[in-house]
Order: structure tokens, then C-alpha cells, then sequence
């Protein structure tokens, strides 16, 4: 039921920890309609189950600033390049975004080549 998506919900994004996301792999879609890209996990509070969470802020961008900025993502290596946005794009910024868990619809996990390999889903069939 609706008790076990929610935990389910909670277990994952506790569990993201202060780890920036890469923009554009992580969309929070709200119950609301508005979506927004995970960056990272700022605080959870467990006695109202309250949020804050840090989001990519993707406000100014036009449909040319997205496809540079994939372009761009493709030519990080690493994590920590993540941490001067600035450097990815000129636009890229952050915001702080306060809800409840209950605001949130779903989330899309889109794939990521950073992630840790231990924590990279394996599809297909694995190697002997």
C-alpha cells in the first residue's frame, strides 16, 4: 500500500546521503504537477515527515541550455567535478526545496555511468 511506497521512498533518499546527484538522472514529480531534478539530501524530520532536499535549479533554462548541458555532463569523470556547477554550465545552480513526502508522486531514477559500481543496478545477463 501506500505506507510501503512511502517508506520505500524515504529509505532511498535518506540513503542517497549528502552525495551530489548528477543533474537531469534523479526527477522528483510532485503530487502537484511540478517536477524538479535532484542534487542532494539536505535533512529529513522524521515526527511530520518534512523534506528538505537540495534540487538542481533548472529555472533559466532554455531548450538550447539543456542540450549543452548534456553535452557537458558527458565530459565528467568523476563525482566531486559535480561540485562547481558553474564549471558545467553557467546557468547551473541549486536551491534548497522544503516539502513533505507525502507531496512527492514518484521519482524517476534515470541511468547514471557515476554512480558507484556497487550501487549500478546490473541489467542484462552478468558475466561468468
Amino acid at each position: 500500500g501506500k505506507t510501503m511506497v512511502v517508506n520505500y521512498l524515504t529509505d532511498w533518499i535518506l540513503a542517497t546521503g549528502d552525495e551530489t546527484i548528477p543533474p537531469l538522472c534523479v526527477e522528483l514529480v510532485l503530487r502537484d504537477g511540478n517536477n524538479y531534478y535532484l542534487h542532494s539530501f539536505v535533512s529529513y524530520e522524521e515526527g511530520n515527515e518534512s523534506l528538505v532536499l537540495r534540487i538542481w535549479d533548472l529555472s533559466t533554462f532554455t531548450d538550447n541550455d539543456l542540450e549543452e548541458l548534456k553535452i557537458s555532463l558527458n565530459k565528467i569523470s568523476s563525482r566531486p567535478q559535480l561540485n562547481t556547477a558553474d564549471t558545467i554550465h553557467p546557468k547551473l545552480d541549486w536551491a534548497r526545496l522544503r516539502l513533505y513526502l507525502s507531496d512527492i508522486a514518484y521519482c524517476v531514477e534515470r541511468h547514471d555511468r557515476l554512480w558507484p559500481e556497487q550501487e549500478r543496478p546490473h541489467l542484462g545477463f552478468k558475466p561468468k
